[in-house]
């Protein structure tokens, strides 16, 4: 029961701080604090004292005008939760669970210790931990107010400990010049869908193509620059990176096997979940056999593009254990 409970309240918080950020008047001031949160959760997750946690936690909240409020604004909602919505259990064990987070010399403190209103929110980051940071970042990503301040959102996710394994110049590359993905309106006839999807822009067909993952609930995004991966675009599942390469071709350019020898080479190198590899056209036999060698990379041709638009993908795979 104190677990369930336990839970409750920390889902609660978790949409105390996201609905916090959300009604932040400025876009800008959202980026500000997806940078903040994603440096308090660096903070949380490290070896730091309790007290230099707090200390640094304190000065983070202390940066930014923005980030004050936002801050202010999570403590009345954390201090008049008698009048939330939470379920009366809760209600009763909000205090006790919150005094009960540590801190120097094994003493524990109440919500309203460490520097009045401004504490309350330390506390919480500390409480919450680096998981419910990320999920409180995950709340606030998917809100499509956010999406003109792509890059700082992006630089707040591929801390993320989903990206372990991704090399600092992939990580680079997810940065460069990036894309909102956005679905395009596009013919509903299958023979003049064919046809739109051929004609499309490339970085146009890069954005839509992401914009499936992104209607998924991933956060997804496209990069305009050219990288030496080959990647074009980028998602963030649960259990870590999923990336995608996009072949605007003409219809009888198929995709060979050279192209995809060398994306699972990428997908392997940076130990990504999966690795798609999206086309207008078709692929060779060799290259259906050679992504059949891995169980990382998905192809999608001009067919299953167009069933995409007809019934949506399916991201789901047999669950393997995480490396």
């Amino acid at each position: 029961m104190f677990d369930a409970i336990t839970v409750g309240i920390t889902k609660w918080l978790v949409s105390c701080f996201a609905s916090a950020i959300r009604h932040t008047t400025r876009a800008e001031d959202r980026g500000l604090a997806i940078q903040w949160l994603s440096e308090s959760r660096a903070v949380v997750a490290s070896d730091l004292s309790p007290i230099e946690k707090c200390r640094k936690l304190n000065a983070l909240v202390n940066s930014r005008t923005a980030i004050v409020a936002i801050a202010k604004s999570v403590s009345r909602a954390v201090s008049g939760y008698k009048n939330s919505d939470l379920p009366l259990p809760m209600k009763i064990a909000l205090p006790t669970t919150l005094a009960a987070i540590p801190l120097v010399g094994g003493h524990a403190v109440g919500i309203a210790a460490f520097g009045g209103a401004l504490g309350v929110p330390v506390l919480l980051l500390i409480f919450l931990g680096s998981a419910g940071i990320t999920s409180v970042i995950e709340a606030v990503v998917t809100n499509p107010e956010a999406r003109p301040h792509i890059a700082e959102i992006i630089d707040a996710i591929i801390q993320d400990e989903r990206l372990r394994h991704t090399s600092a110049q992939m990580k680079a590359a997810m940065t460069e010049q990036p894309m909102d993905p956005t679905r395009f309106a596009v013919p509903e006839e299958e023979v003049a869908l064919r046809s739109y999807l051929l004609s499309m822009d490339p970085f146009q067909f890069e954005r839509h193509t992401m914009s499936f993952f992104d209607a998924a609930g991933f956060e997804a995004w496209a990069t305009r620059k050219s990288n030496d991966f080959g990647v074009d675009g980028f998602a963030i599942h649960p259990d870590g990176l999923m990336i995608a390469q996009c072949k605007r071709n003409a219809a009888d350019n198929k995709v060979g096997r050279p192209s995809i020898q060398q994306f699972k080479g990428v997908v392997e190198e940076q130990r990504a979940l999966r690795g798609y590899v999206v086309t207008t056209s078709t692929f060779t036999e060799e290259a259906i056999e050679s992504a059949k060698l891995s169980d990382k990379i998905v192809l999608v041709d001009i067919d299953s593009l167009v069933r995409w638009h007809a019934e949506g993908p399916t991201f789901s795979w047999p669950r393997r254990e995480r490396e």
